[in-house]
């Protein structure tokens, strides 16, 4: 029997998803659309898929589906949810009575507002943090055996509706009251409304344990938040090209194995300390300007971009005006050439034909002309833009050479204190002046050898430098290297207007020569039979 239903699963085919479309839409075997549907250009429009008891083994396929909002794969043989990510419209997901062992894959579901995982082999209450908009949740008749996985729920603010019933943890004494306590905003539980002053007396029973818990969700919190804007922080800077000013006095100190060394001898942290508070005044300062002066540059950039659209725009608009009028004026002459009652010969339409030739080219060549008057415009916008621009960028280069020559400047002050509250401790030493257990083996063995003290020192302060300088060169690398990028970007894409927009210009110009040629082989076709009929007639006056 084992054998037979692993024979019998299928596969999300083509087939089977026209068949859970359709049968959402209420269609039968017989329904005239069934051999009709072109998958790829339903599925954008499609909203709702049921494929229930169809023994589906994996999910899979279901790319293209963007705006489905239901999906229904209950009664299936599923182990593993997967091949969700792109459903980021799917707000209402059933994935019960099948083989899931773990909850996983659901993250990019954001708009999830209804999920049901009842009766699967889930023990784990886990990869549900991302749902923040989920309401009902079913992990019913499941494997979750402990009241701290239960607890976990309590990270999904939004839930509303709870089903926890027929999972062994269930049978626990204080499990209703547990999940009361600390799922506090569901309003129904395993079917039932909840009671509110069950609820309060719930919180009143697990008041301590539940001031703990909010006292670490608070601290897990902040830490969130602050890593938040930490990550928004750096993004900004980063945007800016400045990151290296909020990143550097870390980087001098990262794996200084010298100066780890030096952090032994009394005095040394507090040298680091005046150093990191006066590299932090100088920094927040660089800071600032600079982002005042990357405004300036956005501006520059936003000011740039709209002459550039309304330059295209005026052009467009008069470009479209010719093409209209020709478009009226081939019209007109196409409907006096076909028509027979207008009395016009053969010679009359030859000439409406040439005179619509020559309009053809002078509308195409004053398209040209409108083109190549679009190109010096941008050409005159974008040599004022990159000019602008260069002067800001001369101003952060400018300005991150004082910032790095200000850090060297501390350095050489950090490095000179340093060097003073070795000396002093190497001369009290040579005195006998240092208490016992003063100084710690480390910082002995440093004032015990002033020659391997000083070779310390140095060897710390030229990784600095270095680092410094290394800094420097990938700062300037990077202003540079945004500014022909931004530039380049620009040329590249008025570049690649100008030849669609040449090219649009052919061919607007050959199609059109080929309807007006046709409308003169229309014209000769008649004439012919009109030459053939005098002919024919003309014979018997012989």
């Amino acid at each position: 029997k084992i054998m037979a239903q692993k024979l019998e699963i299928q596969v999300i085919d083509d087939k089977l998803l026209i068949e859970g479309i359709l049968d959402d839409r209420g269609g039968g075997e017989n329904d005239p659309l069934r051999g009709d549907i072109n998958l790829v250009e339903v599925a954008p429009t499609v909203e709702k898929i049921t494929l229930s008891f169809k023994r589906i083994g994996r999910i899979e396929n279901l790319m293209g589906f963007e705006k489905i909002v239901k999906l229904c794969l209950d009664n299936n043989y599923i182990e593993e949810i997967s091949n969700l990510g792109q459903l980021v419209s799917l707000r209402w997901l059933d994935l019960s009575f099948n083989k899931i062992r773990k909850i996983q894959g659901l993250d990019a579901l954001a708009q999830l507002e209804d999920l049901s995982l009842y009766s699967n082999k889930i023990s784990i209450v886990e990869g549900l943090d991302k749902l923040t908009r989920l309401q009902c949740l079913s992990l019913g008749n499941n494997r979750i055996d402990s009241l701290e996985q239960v607890i976990r729920l309590r990270q999904i603010r939004s839930l509303k509706m709870l089903t926890l019933s027929d999972n062994p943890v269930c049978k626990e004494a204080e499990y209703r009251m547990i999940v009361l306590a600390y799922v506090d905003n569901i309003k129904y539980l395993d079917y039932a409304l909840v009671n509110p002053s069950e609820r309060a007396t719930a919180k009143e029973q697990y008041h301590d344990e539940l001031l703990d818990v909010e006292d670490k969700e608070s601290v897990i919190f902040d830490k969130a938040n602050r890593d938040q804007a930490m990550a928004q922080l750096v993004k900004k800077l980063d945007h800016a090209c400045i990151l290296f000013a909020h990143t550097i006095f870390d980087d001098l100190f990262t794996d200084d194995a010298d100066v780890e060394k030096l952090k032994h001898m009394p005095g040394v942290k507090e040298q680091i300390e005046i150093f990191r508070n006066k590299f932090k005044s100088m920094s927040e300062d660089f800071i600032r300007t600079a982002l005042e002066r990357f405004e300036k540059k956005r501006k520059e950039i936003s000011d740039f971009e709209k002459a550039v659209k309304g330059v295209r725009t005026r052009d467009e608009s008069d470009s479209t005006q010719l093409i209209d009028g020709f478009n009226k004026s081939q019209k007109l002459t196409a409907e006096r050439i076909t028509s027979h009652t207008n009395g016009l010969n053969h010679s009359d339409r030859q000439k409406m034909v040439k005179n619509l030739q020559d309009e053809l080219d002078r509308v195409c060549d004053e398209l040209m002309n409108i083109e190549l008057r679009q190109v010096e415009k941008f050409e005159a916008l974008i040599d004022d833009f990159e000019n602008r621009l260069n002067d800001l960028k001369n101003e952060a280069l400018e300005a991150q050479q004082l910032f790095f020559r200000a850090i060297e400047d501390l350095e050489e002050k950090f490095s000179s204190g340093v060097r003073a509250v070795a000396t002093d401790l190497i001369d009290r030493f040579s005195r006998e002046e240092l208490v016992e257990d003063y100084l710690d083996d480390e910082a002995m063995g440093l004032v015990m050898d002033k020659e391997i003290c000083n070779s310390v020192m140095s060897a710390s302060h030229d990784m600095h430098i270095g680092r410094i300088l290394k800094r420097e060169d990938e700062a300037r690398g990077t202003e540079m290297k945004r500014f022909q990028e931004q530039m380049a970007k620009y040329s590249s894409e008025e570049n690649a207007r100008n030849r669609d927009r040449i090219l649009q210009i052919y061919e607007f110009s050959r199609t059109t020569k080929s309807s007006i040629n046709a409308l003169l082989s229309n014209d000769d076709d008649d004439g012919d039979e009109d030459d053939h009929h005098h002919t024919h007639t003309a014979a018997p006056r012989k």
